[in-house]
């Protein structure tokens, strides 16, 4: 069974960089109506992820690196993948 300290290093090291890369492929992926949501859904998880980015470098946990990377692969993503917007035929 797995304890609180787990879960939560579980959640700190795995689920969170997830939880970006599912937003920023989201936010590529939708198109119509669906953008705007996918948008505000991708800036609440950049500012999750910065701030506990923020708070790991701080506190010079174990887990820094993933985080920044995780950061780092949000906002390069932006502007490296494609979307989908602009290949739909209207």
């Amino acid at each position: 069974m797995l304890g609180p300290f787990e879960i939560a290093a579980f959640v700190d090291a795995i689920a969170l960089p997830l939880f970006g890369l599912w937003a920023l492929l989201a936010t590529k992926l939708s198109v119509g109506p669906a953008v705007r949501r996918a948008e505000k859904r991708f800036l609440l998880a950049l500012v999750v992820i910065s701030l506990v980015t923020l708070r790991t470098v701080i506190r010079l946990d174990e887990v820094w690196l993933v985080h920044t990377i995780t950061l780092a692969s949000m906002v390069l993503g932006v502007f490296l993948v494609p979307a989908r917007e602009g290949a739909v035929a209207v």
